[in-house]
């Protein structure tokens, strides 16, 4: 939950604030005592304030070079000036966090409960310390104590905690969690609340999926998603996928790839396009033998479902499978495949051979898609946890941003300079 995970975060922030280094020039050492922020009892320092914005800057740097492929300028004034304010909410809402923790004692742990921290802190490092050894000292000549102190030595300059700073940050997180339990004990979802939920994404699904049927297709077979209502004409189909050979295929591939070179240059293609067809239609002819066996032990009798076992060279498809869902509009299928697929007329019908750039197909019509919605009782246990998921959320959020209102923080901001 996004925003159990934020409130997670302050509290490792403020525990990465706290093991700032010591500086050695006496004047810098002072200044770093500075007092920026007063709040919860407790006063952050110029220091404090500093690491954490280079904790800011380093985390968005990697999150933009990782994850959205953007440079990030840490020199930039601007940039800078940003993350310090972040980094300022971050260690206000630390104290203010660390504050009800410690007013509610939920940084009290039994005996059981401290065991098992450390027993997983333990078994953490010791991941930490075997991922660090075999990538980097796996061909090391390096033994015993050496080879010890030089992995650890290895560790520390990656950023990885020790078994302490594990512990620490264990502490701090299973704290955050009782406060947040505590925080949303009385958050509930009711009937009512469920009911007109369920109604407002059946409406949307409706008016989705009556202006572009085919998008149900998409969503429906999308791993994780939800579809609230089914339009009428969809029906499921199974298909037997024999694929070009693997030499052709790469001809192909070939003879494609050098047409939109001579496209895009604006050269005429009307030879290449001449060998392409007559490479495929050659590829065609080279698979037609496996299409003919098959379909004569389907006039003998044989299981379709079978024979997907057998012969069928579409991964995604097999003997298991309810089948593709398919609609006249469907655009998540080559053209050649929905319209084989809608031609056929009734339930248990193969197709002719269909070929498309995939290779040769026989479809068979597998079962209707009855329209309708999907029934609140089918999503109520899944659309309950979310809503009360999102209501966790919000009441977390609401309430600690109350916290920080009413704690009144002093920031002595232009000291920063």
């Amino acid at each position: 939950m996004r925003k159990r995970v934020l409130l997670a975060l302050v509290l490792v922030f403020a525990l990465l604030a706290s093991t700032s280094c010591s500086l050695i020039v006496k004047d810098e050492e002072v200044d770093k005592q500075t007092v920026i922020i007063e709040v919860a009892g407790k006063t952050i320092t110029k220091g404090e304030v500093q690491d954490m914005t280079q904790s800011v800057l380093d985390y968005n740097e990697y999150m933009y070079s990782m994850y959205y492929g953007y440079g990030y300028d840490k020199t930039d004034a601007e940039t800078i000036a940003s993350a310090q304010a972040e980094a300022i909410d971050n260690l206000i809402q630390s104290a203010v966090v660390d504050q009800k923790v410690a007013e509610g004692g939920y940084n009290n742990f039994t005996e059981e409960e401290i065991a098992e921290m450390e027993k997983q802190a333990a078994e953490d490092y010791q991941l930490y310390y075997d991922t660090i050894k075999m990538y980097f000292f796996s061909d090391t000549e390096l033994t015993g104590d050496e080879l010890d102190a030089a992995i650890k030595a290895e560790m520390l300059n990656m950023g990885y905690p020790d078994e302490e700073g594990i512990l620490e940050e264990a502490k701090m997180n299973a704290a955050s969690a009782k406060l947040q339990e505590e925080m949303v004990k009385d958050v509930t979802v009711s009937e009512d609340e469920l009911a007109a939920e369920y109604a407002s994404r059946l409406e949307a699904a409706k008016t989705t999926y009556g202006d572009n049927p085919g998008a149900y297709g998409t969503a429906a077979s999308s791993a994780g998603s939800t579809v609230y209502y089914t339009p009428a004409g969809y029906r499921t189909v199974k298909h037997i996928l024999v694929k070009f050979t693997e030499e052709d295929q790469t001809a192909i591939d070939e003879l494609n790839a050098q047409m939109n070179e001579k496209v895009a240059a604006g050269e005429d293609v009307t030879e290449l396009k001449t060998q392409l067809d007559e490479k495929t239609e050659a590829a065609y002819a080279a698979i037609m033998p496996t299409i003919e066996e098959i379909q004569a032990k389907l006039a003998e009798g044989a299981d379709f479902n079978a024979l997907i076992t057998e012969y069928n060279q579409d991964p995604g498809m097999t003997a298991e499978s309810e089948g593709y869902l398919v609609h006249e509009a469907s655009t998540n299928w080559v053209p050649e495949f929905t319209a084989a697929s809608m031609a056929l007329a009734n339930i248990g019908d193969v197709s002719e051979p269909v070929k498309s750039s995939y290779g040769i197909h026989l479809i068979q019509y597998a079962g209707d898609v009855a329209e309708g919605e999907i029934g609140l009782e089918t999503v109520r246990e899944d659309l309950t946890a979310e809503l009360l998921s999102t209501k966790q959320s919000e009441k977390i959020n609401a309430t600690l941003e109350q916290w920080i209102a009413d704690a009144n923080a002093k920031v002595y901001e232009e000291r920063m300079k």
